[in-house]
């Protein structure tokens, strides 16, 4: 019993003399508690609608603005675009197609059937799609007045790129983006840590190298890791899950290199704040729990309030997700793959900068 006090007393002391893992154990449980219980929400909300209807069909027209307005769905922004070709892109989540000679004059003759197109990529948001618009639709037709044809309105769905819903043609493209993020964190940023913890990085710092030397050397082999974990994850979701691979190869393996910019450089940034094994877990565990969440590769990033959206975008795992997604489930085209990679190749060197720049060179 006299030494169970003790170890206390030296446990506590330990934890108040160490800054980070103070920081770590006290502050930022609280921090993950504020940021991720507005995150972290099943429902489907700012979904982009597109619309194809003619100039003056105004029960179609009705249903769109309350569809807007009832806060499920948000206007996609290129309305230029035909319904078919706004889902294919990206430009909308959900499409509705009118009916020949639009909706209001196939209620006049009572009849009326609609098509809706879905984006069930992600499947969180493709399951509440329709259920929204069959109670938008039926309660706007009641407000102007006109009799729902019986049978009611027809729908006239058509699920894309998942058309069976199925869970795992979401989940294992999403896997692959978190499991190389992983990897590359937790390979890395211990790398570096167990030189420090064991003394060898003095010896490292004194040799006839500069630190991009040292760095470099940390970094690139667990890329080769990362990158044949990523296939070997791949050809599971191919081979077992039988999951379609739409897209590019090329592309494919070119947004693994370009994620492997903002990847490694989180986590030499990490390193640089850590001193032993056990505090780098711990930081990886937060790093890498703070950019799941706001990734948008498990929970949709639409759901979140506007100004952890914002904290997304600026997610390279976000974008790196999205890419993998389409390749795999849609297979995109240059210019989204561009628009994803520029920035994550902006927001990995300004990473870079702090990184390097905070490594240590002097004993």
């Amino acid at each position: 019993m006299k030494i169970l006090p003790g170890f206390f007393k030296k446990e506590l002391i330990a934890l108040l003399r160490d800054p980070v893992l103070l920081v770590a154990v006290m502050v930022m449980p609280a921090v993950q508690l504020v940021v991720l219980s507005g995150a972290i929400t099943l429902e489907a909300n700012n979904l982009r609608l597109a619309v194809d209807m003619a100039p003056n069909d105004t029960v179609m027209e009705k249903v769109y603005n309350h569809a807007i307005g009832s806060g499920w769905f948000v206007r996609a922004p290129d309305t230029s675009r035909d319904a078919v070709a706004a889902v294919q892109s990206g430009i909308a989540d959900v499409a509705i197609v009118a009916p020949d000679g639009g909706l209001t004059r196939a209620l006049v003759r009572g009849s009326g059937e609609m098509q809706i197109l879905i984006d069930s990529m992600n499947i969180l948001k493709a399951q509440s799609i329709e259920a929204y618009l069959q109670g938008i639709v039926f309660s706007t037709v009641r407000e102007m007045g006109y009799v729902m044809p019986a049978p009611p309105i027809a729908f006239n769905l058509r699920v894309l790129f998942n058309p069976e819903l199925n869970t795992k043609w979401f989940m294992v493209p999403s896997l692959i983006a978190i499991l190389v993020f992983l990897a590359l964190l937790i390979l890395i940023t211990i790398s570096i840590t167990k030189e420090k913890e064991s003394g060898t990085i003095e010896t490292l710092i004194s040799a006839p190298v500069s630190k991009y030397d040292i760095i470099l050397g940390k970094v690139l082999p667990y890329i080769v890791v990362s990158f044949l974990i990523m296939l070997s994850i791949l050809a599971i979701g191919l081979l077992m899950f039988k999951i379609p691979f739409a897209g590019s190869g090329l592309m494919f393996v070119a947004a693994f290199l370009v994620f492997c910019v903002p990847a490694s450089a989180i986590a030499v940034l990490l390193s640089n704040y850590t001193r032993t094994q056990q505090q780098a877990l711990l930081g990886v565990v937060i790093v890498a729990f703070l950019a799941l969440m706001l990734s948008g590769a498990l929970i949709p990033t639409e759901n979140m309030p506007r100004f952890l959206q914002y904290i997304s975008h600026m997610n390279p795992l976000t974008h790196y997700a999205y890419i993998v997604r389409n390749l795999m489930l849609k297979g995109t085209d240059w210019l989204y793959f561009a628009r994803h990679c520029a920035i994550m190749l902006g927001v990995g060197g300004l990473i870079w900068i702090a990184a390097a720049g905070k490594f240590k060179t002097t004993l």
